[in-house]
């Protein structure tokens, strides 16, 4: 629901480009201010002038134009994309914050489903002057801080713009004012730069899209990266590399990765893959792109739940929990990896692993520490790795210690270890944490063993995990909503019984009022394969992309399709089908009776007799790395082995 004060995750009050006035007329929500170009009414979004009981529910508030959800009344964002759609005809993506909107490169046309290029123009650098429908973006700082703002452009000239906005000033228009504002705006003489000025002190206005109503969008600026751009090499180990010190054994998650089997050098030949610089420069794009993809497709699935929400098999309890974990905690997410092929057709994409992943410790240090002591050719594709990690938390501003939670298996401890390394770099205090028996509770709070109050957690296990913890009426009992203090047990963590024992689960740890959980509760939809059929309907035909749907269409039939468990992991439960009908690979595991999702076939590429797989690490939303991993099958496993990796310019030699 809308909070009672106006957050900045949902689009705070500024006064940007004009003062206010010393005593303004305080007016309800839902007020019209004024109306503009298309008969497009603007509207007060004071949510402070709402009762606790018109606030109650969210989907109240959901605002919908000829059968078309244009955002929440009345902020900003929701005004733009019905400003477009009534006097363009063309709407937005979904978009995580105002401020991501700077990054789309097309709108759709709603008449035909046709997308239509969107261009960005910087402020104080663009020679182009906004026109009719532009947007005007505001950047993330200030009173707009985390979201940024979006306004629209009504009218342009050399020296001020007009603009039509909601929820910054919610002020009636004064009789026969058709806009909101108008900004300030310079030519500079020398280059001809427009600046449009934001007189606010601590805010700044990024620039505008401007939509090339007459041309058709193609996805031109995709790069194309083939299975031509990878290539299988090897190198001799020599008997005295062998036995070699290859990693410093000082740090604990060396010592526990050095432990593990396979993790010693053996004499012979070692395989090693190359991507060429021009490939390492598309999956760098793919992964940062995707990234916003995926969290604009989660923003969609919030907006559609009724209709979506079946789809993911979250407990229907579990949804307002969900909900406010994207809104309070929407920039919490630390790490996340795509799992990428190479097609003729470039990379396409089948998952975002974006709430728990494995080889973190492989791509961001073993596998450079292996090219180093081989002597391997060209360069790192992950060296920023670890760096980006510190930034990440560092940005996170975590208050009070951290601890990590992890399973007793190995490859979760070095995991977690090497997490809790960057964690420490970035000035915080850390405890791993290998399994949960030794946690415990005083009063409604949870203890470490060595009695550390838990107020920041980041963990190994996915969601999933706890979510299956309890049973649907278990869920039931879990979360109450009679409390009339307390109703989403916000305050005080409402525990299943449980026979009386005091066993801590995860799903009591992860779903705790008072702890802050890295990667948050919102994570378990974009990493869910629900997610893909949205990603399709969002969109359709994108390069990246491989259609998928909830059903079996005639389409998938026949090109060929995977079917994929809702909730599996680990490549397990799946099976790939050829258009003949054929089934070609299978696997099998613990999701058997789960909800199928349907993708389009796109088969890994070979090298030597086995498919390989590239995974892209997004650290903090953008490219920090990536890793080789291969399988005799199509489909890679948690036993599949991990190979090291290196760019190699395009003329560089063999």
């Amino acid at each position: 629901m809308p909070r009672v004060m106006r957050p900045h995750d949902e689009l705070a009050v500024s006064n940007c480009g004009m003062e206010l006035p010393a005593a303004p007329l305080v007016v309800p929500f839902g007020t019209l201010l004024g109306i503009t170009d298309g008969g497009v009414h603007v509207y007060c979004c004071d949510y402070t002038t709402l009762t606790d009981d018109a606030r109650a529910n969210r989907d109240d508030f959901k605002s919908v134009f000829n059968g078309i959800t244009t955002g929440y009344k009345w902020q900003c964002v929701e005004l733009g994309r019905r400003y477009l759609l009534v006097n363009f005809g063309v709407v937005f993506d979904n978009i995580a914050m105002a401020y991501d909107i700077f990054r789309l490169k097309n709108v759709r046309r709603v008449q035909d489903d046709q997308l239509v290029p969107m261009h960005s123009n910087v402020n104080g650098e663009a020679t182009e002057l906004p026109v009719k429908g532009s947007l005007l973006i505001w950047n993330p700082v200030g009173e707009f801080e985390r979201t940024g703002h979006i306004a629209v452009i009504v009218h342009a000239e050399n020296d001020y713009v007009d603009i039509v906005e909601q929820n910054v000033e919610d002020e009636v228009w004064p009789a026969g004012q058709t806009y909101s504002r108008r900004l300030k705006a310079t030519v500079d003489e020398d280059s001809g730069a427009y600046t449009i000025v934001c007189t606010y002190a601590d805010s700044s206005i990024l620039g505008w899209m401007t939509i090339d109503m007459e041309t058709e969008y193609n996805y031109e600026d995709v790069m194309l990266a083939t299975p031509s751009d990878l290539s299988r090499r090897e190198v001799t180990v020599s008997a005295a590399a062998a036995v070699a010190s290859w990693l410093d054994p000082s740090a604990p998650y060396v010592q526990t990765f050095l432990a593990t089997p396979g993790a010693a050098l053996a004499p012979g030949a070692s395989p090693y893959f190359t991507l060429t610089s021009h490939g390492q420069t598309a999956l760098e794009y793919a992964t940062d792109h995707l990234h916003h993809m995926f969290l604009d497709a989660t923003d969609y699935v919030l907006h559609h739940e009724k209709e979506l929400g079946p789809h993911f098999r979250i407990p229907q309890k579990l949804w307002p929990r969900i909900r406010r974990s994207w809104f309070r905690r929407k920039p919490d997410c630390v790490a996340g990896r795509f799992d990428f092929t190479l097609t003729q057709d470039g990379l396409k994409v089948y998952e975002y692993n974006a709430d728990s992943a494995s080889c973190l410790l492989e791509c961001g240090l073993t596998q450079d520490a292996l090219a180093s002591v081989l002597g391997l050719p060209g360069h790192s594709n992950s060296a920023k790795l670890f760096t980006k990690l510190v930034d990440t938390w560092t940005a996170r501003r975590v208050i009070g210690p951290l601890h990590l939670l992890c399973d007793d298996e190995p490859e979760e401890i070095y995991h977690a270890q090497y997490m809790a390394a960057a964690a420490t770099a970035a000035g915080l205090e850390t405890h791993v944490v290998v399994g949960l028996g030794g946690l415990q509770r005083s009063g409604h709070d949870i203890l470490d063993a060595s009695g550390n109050l838990l107020t920041n957690v980041w963990k190994t296990w996915a969601w999933r995990t706890a979510l299956n913890e309890l049973s649907d009426d278990e869920w039931a009992g879990y979360l109450f909503e009679d409390d009339a203090v307390d109703p989403k047990a916000l305050t005080t963590p409402k525990y299943r019984e449980r026979a009386g024992t005091t066993t801590i689960l995860l799903v009591d740890v992860l779903l705790h009022p008072a702890i802050r959980i890295f990667e948050p509760l919102w994570t378990v939809l974009p990493s869910s394969k629900a997610i893909l059929p949205v990603l399709t309907k969002l969109y359709p035909k994108h390069p990246l992309l491989l259609a998928s749907s909830f059903t079996l269409t005639p389409e998938l039939q026949a090109s060929g399709y995977v079917i994929k468990p809702v909730t599996g992991r680990a490549g397990a439960n799946i099976s790939v089908v050829d258009a003949n009908g054929t089934v070609l690979s299978q696997s099998h595991g613990r999701w058997t009776d789960d909800s199928p999702v349907y993708q389009e076939i796109a088969l890994l590429p070979q090298y030597a007799g086995e498919y390989v797989q590239l995974g892209a690490w997004a650290i903090g939303g953008v490219y920090g790395g990536a890793v080789v991993r291969a399988d005799p099958t199509n489909i890679i496993r948690f036993e599949s082995p991990i190979y090291p990796m290196r760019v190699l310019d395009e003329t560089a030699s063999a």
